[in-house]
């Protein structure tokens, strides 16, 4: 399985935005969700990718 597929549809879209260069803040207030949910959203993504932040686990995604 790729990566991609490893991940929810909401961990995908908030990695979308985390690539567009958006805040977990901006992310929570355009899905309508906490920011704490955004990072945990996050935190699981990074777990599923093997990654420790958020520019590795774009790359990995789009890139990798």
């Amino acid at each position: 399985m790729s990566a991609p597929t490893l991940l929810t549809a909401r961990e995908r879209e908030i990695l979308r935005q985390v690539a567009a260069g958006r805040t977990n803040l901006a992310i929570a207030h355009e899905l309508q969700i906490s920011p704490r949910t955004v990072a945990k959203h996050l935190e699981q993504a990074y777990r599923k990718l093997g990654v420790t932040n958020r520019a590795a686990a774009v790359f990995h995604v789009y890139q990798g």
